[in-house]
């Protein structure tokens, strides 16, 4: 007799796959394959229905049929491994790079990042901002120790880079857009902030130097390696600029001294 565990690996299986053997469910085969065929529809619109939520811009661009095709594709890959769908779907940017169908769209993956970039920062946790507290640190830590701070940023901060002009794909596709809605995909890349502000989420462009540095300090590197990595990037990076601007942002909300 196979155990509840092994009962509803199999339903999943069968749910997910439907030339999987479906014995272990009660009635004929016909009657057994139409109810497990009523969860699959139930189970694939509720991700059509939460991924639609979280990129509207990707589904526009795409046209729903392709969209749902998509996604139901992404759902056997990248199975939802929590209950809740609203956190469901950060690797759709991931999946759709090297989506087959999505070949000749190239740019669709960094719209996906971008779409969960800004669903992310949407759903962060708050955190205080005292800008002259970061400064007060910053002040007093003898000059021997700034290589080795950690700036923290603001929960919200997500940072995005694309060498397709993704910020006015996004805009373009906004409801309500008027206005000149032609994009040449060479006209230029894209680095960005995005961030929750009191007005809601912000999308700001940044250089390449203020992205790679802000990119370095989101991944945990210290003040003098991110340095190292916004200089790669630009040679004319200013840190006593980017720093203040971005302090009085209320972008960096910490420094931590290991």
């Amino acid at each position: 007799m196979q155990s509840l565990r092994e009962i509803q690996r199999r339903f999943v299986e069968a749910v997910f796959s439907p030339e999987a053997s479906i014995d272990f469910v009660a009635g004929s085969p016909a009657s057994a394959r139409d109810r497990t065929a009523i969860y699959r529809r139930t189970i694939f619109t509720n991700y059509h229905n939460a991924l639609s939520a979280t990129y509207p811009v990707v589904k526009r661009l795409t046209g729903a049929p392709f969209f749902h095709t998509a996604v139901d594709a992404f759902a056997h890959a990248y199975p939802s491994h929590s209950g809740d769908l609203n956190i469901y779907g950060d690797a759709l940017g991931e999946f759709l790079a090297t989506y087959p169908p999505a070949a000749d769209l190239p740019y669709l993956a960094d719209v996906a990042r971008l779409e969960w970039a800004i669903d992310e920062a949407h759903r962060a946790s708050e955190a205080s901002c005292a800008p002259e507290s970061v400064l007060a640190a910053l002040a007093i830590a003898p000059p021997h120790r700034l290589p080795a701070l950690r700036l923290r940023l603001e929960p919200s901060c997500r940072l995005v880079a694309s060498p397709f002009p993704i910020l006015r794909i996004w805009q373009t596709n906004q409801p309500g857009y008027s206005g000149d809605d032609r994009v040449m995909l060479d006209e230029g890349s894209d680095a960005m902030l995005i961030r929750r502000g009191d007005n809601g989420i912000s999308l700001e462009r940044l250089t390449a130097g203020d992205h790679a540095w802000l990119a370095a300090l989101a991944a945990g590197g210290t003040l003098g390696t991110a340095i190292e990595a916004a200089q790669g990037a630009d040679a004319t990076f200013d840190l006593g600029v980017t720093l203040r601007e971005q302090i009085a942002a209320g972008t960096i909300i910490a420094v931590v001294d290991m």
